[in-house]
């Protein structure tokens, strides 16, 4: 298998949902705003790679995603390539990953959770630059007075991904 980025699309409830992967798992998924031309110029400026549209290749992560967004718990098994990230950024991730479908966590939480405690405007920048939302699920992440915060595709999906786990 050559080292390219391949992608698919799904088309879930909220529109059109691209999902690329690289040889080492799924980078980037993009939630409904951007046009198949804008995924593919997105993919070939942060990856510097050979894109690819690849339905096969990105079948089983496009089925789990669809049972995601059909308001299933979807124990999400497709590997990730999280490379594009900092070590810190990772670290915060897989502290998000941590969160349960249909529960919710501070930023706060996931600060003391790595290990540094004072860092929860650095872990808010983290939990908005997570390039595989809603597989590791940052919607999932609040403030500590319980209002939402930021999403980085808006406020009211991060209300509908929420309300669809509850």
């Amino acid at each position: 298998m050559r080292d390219n980025i391949s992608y698919s699309c799904l088309d879930s409830p909220l529109g059109p949902v691209f999902v690329a992967k690289s040889i080492k798992g799924v980078c980037l998924v993009s939630l409904p705003k951007i046009s198949e031309a804008e995924f593919q110029s997105l993919l070939r400026k942060r990856f510097q790679k050979e894109v690819i549209r690849d339905d096969k290749r990105l079948k089983n992560v496009i089925h789990e995603l669809s049972g995601y967004f059909n308001g299933r718990n979807v124990n999400f098994k497709s590997l990730l390539d999280l490379s594009i990230g900092t070590e810190f950024q990772r670290k915060v991730w897989k502290k998000i990953s941590e969160i349960p479908y249909g529960e919710l966590r501070s930023y706060k939480w996931i600060a003391d959770g790595i290990g540094n405690p004072h860092a929860v405007r650095a872990v808010g920048n983290a939990v908005g630059k997570n390039p595989v939302s809603p597989i590791i699920p940052c919607h999932r992440v609040i403030r500590s007075d319980g209002k939402l915060g930021g999403f980085s595709s808006g406020i009211a999906l991060k209300k509908w991904l929420l309300k669809l786990e509850k």
